[in-house]
């Protein structure tokens, strides 16, 4: 597995700080500046996984990772901002100064799903589906 990092620098931005960012979630990653980006690349999801365990957020990281799939990729997003103190918060909408936008390739003989199951075990006992929540009751949160 492959796992890619980009993350838009803002100039009103240190990027120290935007490096450390991406170092709290991915320590091993391996950095670069192209222009107004920061591209990283790691293939060690072990502190991603950590911390999900710790914030207590593997369901939920597990079903935005299962609705990233794109093909052999998992596609998602983390705030950038949040990700500077050492936690995971996934973005639905863009944060102001930009997220970071991480993309996991599945290679040939590897499975997404597995991967996701490495990341974010489901902690439901075997059988038991999560509850899904309908448009509409989402609307009414």
């Amino acid at each position: 597995m492959r796992v890619k990092i980009r993350v838009p620098l803002n100039p009103t931005e240190d990027e120290e700080k935007v490096k450390n960012a991406i170092l709290n979630i991915f320590p091993d990653a391996v950095m670069r500046t192209e222009g107004e980006y920061i591209i990283a690349e790691t293939n060690d999801l072990r502190t991603l996984k950590e911390l999900l365990e710790k914030q207590r957020i593997r369901d939920t990281a597990r079903d935005v990772l299962m609705t990233s799939i794109v093909g052999n990729h998992i596609v998602f997003k983390i705030n950038k901002q949040v990700a500077t103190v050492g936690r995971v918060n996934f973005s639905v909408t863009e944060g102001p100064l930009g997220d970071i936008e991480v993309d996991i390739e599945a290679e040939e003989g590897e499975n997404v799903n597995e991967i996701i199951n490495y990341i974010a075990p489901s902690t439901l006992p075997p059988g038991v589906e999560p509850r899904r929540l309908s448009d509409d009751e989402l609307l009414e949160l």
